[in-house]
């Protein structure tokens, strides 16, 4: 197991000028942060008032004293008093989960660098070797297993650096970016946060803060594809190009690797295309994604030469031929039989993760769309039916969709228990701790876990994994399949196009049949699933009684039957619409009523017979409501 990487710059300002910001930071360093000796009793962070009234707090003092080297510090002071006060931490981070951590790095800074003038006259490496020497030689441990759950739900262990190592890493590259002598884009680590991207470029929602150029073999390669990457943020989102640095990375270092005679673009055949093509294909990866590989040095190549970029191709490298054939994407739907289970299990989520959950079944919105939902959402027309209006990131436009009035009431509860949280000053309905958007990573994680805790298991018995995208698919495949006209869907799933929502009519088209015409013919079920009845094996196994054996609550249904057990319990449907407040008609549907009320008697005759009490109890019940909208349709002008 591989440890994480060193960031590093190394072009860094003159000792001259890193003295002068040492200087500057002094300067901002006033009050309680100039102290050499932080109590929390006194700190004036919000955090730090409310977790100094713990009686049960007690390490309460951070010691920068213990550094005798002022320039250190200083440089200490400083590092943790930006990161309490931009958020990144609060005072249970500094003085609970980091106090002892602190004290024992303060202890090594004053013991091995005692003369130098900034930290960053030590190199990263060397300073997290010696480091690490010296918490093992006073029996710390100086790595950490955690364990996290694999794409098929079995926890795996993954070796990470210690809370110790951790913390001086973070302090050594803190200054390595702060006496950085460059623009950001001359760096080999580009972060979001310092690019002032406009907000349509960055998803907030996600934890990708970086685009990464460490690792390229060849630095003439690695500067080409920064420029291009520079180019391709004016267009693309942040996300989109972290990735095509890393695809570019793949290409180029493979290049340097079998290829050392070739040092610029334009000295690219299409031989080394060819067994790059063939490298990527033999790693098992999908068609999809070596497609992705393709487009993204087809997109390069065609780009640099477009622009008349001093090294380019000097002629095409890649063919329409050399992309895969890729299978028609289905939607990821989930099986109703882990829906309920899942929805059995809802309690064991924290309140705000189970409210996300329901919205999602609803709603089918895009998990970034949820996360970023802003209070105030939830918007009624003069009927009082509610509307639930978001951002959608992918499409960049606001859409606006019908919700249930249940759904509209957990979101106004949990924009309550928000307002109780932060005094009314988060936008977001699902916010973190610091206000900003909830990550999507949080919400898989957890959706997750309960899934391996509680035993949500496919069909095959196999630990179910949550997709957050899965939510949308089966809210487009549950639209579908209920009748729902494609070009409706599409606007309530805020798809650009239909051959968007074509994909879940597919799905319809493939398992669903729209009617039962005959009993004696094949009988489909709402899966797709045949049932077999063979009617030469004698009177007991006739179609009818196929049908009725195993105490199936035959009632007739507008475009079937149903086929629950009675062991089931009560039906809680049961032509639920004929029940339900918000249900209406006219008499352009008249014509399906009776139909309907015909094939009512006709099971409630045959329920009768075979004195099937339940299943009389519930057409009888069919039969009276539709008999009485018959009437009220008829008796109308």
């Amino acid at each position: 197991m591989k440890l994480p990487s060193v960031a590093t710059n190394r072009k860094l300002i003159t000792s001259t000028a890193i003295s002068e910001k040492i200087a500057d930071m002094n300067s901002v360093l006033k009050g309680f942060w100039a102290a050499d000796r932080w109590d929390i009793r006194l700190c004036p962070h919000p955090s730090a008032v409310e977790l100094s009234k713990n009686p049960s707090l007690r390490n309460r003092w951070v010691n920068f004293d213990k550094v005798e080297n002022i320039w250190l510090r200083t440089e200490l002071k400083y590092f943790y008093y930006v990161h309490l006060n931009n958020g990144t931490w609060n005072a249970k981070s500094v003085w609970i989960r980091k106090g002892t951590v602190i004290s024992r790095m303060l202890g090594f800074l004053n013991l091995k660098y005692p003369g130098i003038m900034s930290i960053t006259e030590v190199p990263i490496a060397k300073a997290l070797t010696e480091y690490r020497t010296y918490l093992t030689e006073q029996g710390v441990r100086t790595t950490t297993t955690n364990y996290k759950l694999d794409i098929n739900q079995q926890k795996t262990p993954v070796l990470a650096n210690s809370y110790y190592v951790t913390n001086l890493k973070q302090f050594m590259e803190f200054y390595e970016d702060f006496y950085f002598d460059g623009e950001e884009w001359d760096k080999d680590v580009w972060n979001r946060k310092n690019l002032s991207l406009p907000e349509d470029k960055v998803n907030p929602t996600s934890y990708e803060y970086t685009i990464n150029f460490r690792g390229f073999e060849n630095d003439y390669f690695k500067e080409v594809v920064k420029r291009f990457c520079k180019l391709k943020l004016n267009t693309h989102s942040f996300s989109h190009v972290s990735d095509v640095a890393s695809k570019l990375k793949e290409f180029f270092n493979f290049i340097y690797k079998n290829f050392k005679n070739i040092r610029k673009i334009n000295q690219l055949t299409r031989k080394e295309i060819e067994l790059y093509l063939t490298e990527i294909n033999l790693k098992g990866l999908s068609p999809s994604t070596v497609t992705g590989r393709i487009s993204t040095l087809e997109v390069f190549f065609s780009t640099i030469k477009r622009f008349d970029w001093v090294d380019s191709p000097s002629k095409t490298l890649i063919f329409q031929e050399d992309y895969p054939k890729v299978p028609k994407a289905q939607p990821r739907y989930i099986d109703e039989h882990v829906l309920e289970q899942l929805n059995r299990k809802l309690d064991k989520l924290e309140p705000y993760i189970a409210t996300m959950v329901m919205v999602l079944q609803e709603c089918g919105m895009r998990i970034s769309e949820l996360c970023t939902l802003k209070k105030g959402s939830v918007i009624t027309d003069k009927e009082g039916d509610c509307f639930l209006k978001y951002y959608q990131w992918k499409m960049k436009k606001e859409h606006i969709i019908p919700i249930s009035k249940e759904i509209a009431a957990l979101i106004l509860v949990q924009e309550q228990r928000v307002a109780d949280n932060f005094d009314n000053d988060c936008v977001y309905v699902f916010p973190r701790k610091d206000g900003s958007p909830l990550k999507q990573d949080t919400f898989r994680v957890k959706l997750n876990e309960l899934a391996y805790e509680e035993k949500i298991i496919d069909k095959t018995g196999n630990v179910f994994r949550f997709h957050a995208h899965a939510f949308r698919h089966t809210v487009g495949t549950r639209m579908i399949n209920n009748g729902v006209p494609q070009h409706i869907v599409q606007k309530f799933l805020g798809h650009e196009s239909p051959e968007m929502t074509a994909r879940y009519a597919h799905i319809f088209d493939e398992t669903l049949k729209k009617e039962f015409t005959k009993f004696k013919e094949t009988l489909v079920t709402n899966n797709g699933s045949i049932l077999e009845l063979n009617e030469e094996e004698g009177e007991a196994n006739n179609t009818d009684l196929q049908w009725f054996k195993k105490n199936i609550n035959a009632q007739a249904l507008p475009n079937g039957y149903c086929r629950l057990p009675v062991i089931a319990g009560p039906c809680p449907h049961a032509n639920a619409c004929l029940d339900c407040t918000n249900f209406c008609t006219s008499k352009q549907f008249l014509i399906e009523h009776e139909q309907h009320l015909e094939r009512t008697k006709q099971v409630l005759d045959r329920a009768r017979q075979n004195q099937w009490q339940r299943q009389v109890e519930t057409n009888e019940r069919v039969k009276n409501r539709l008999e009485q909208i018959i009437h009220s349709l008829k008796e109308t002008n």
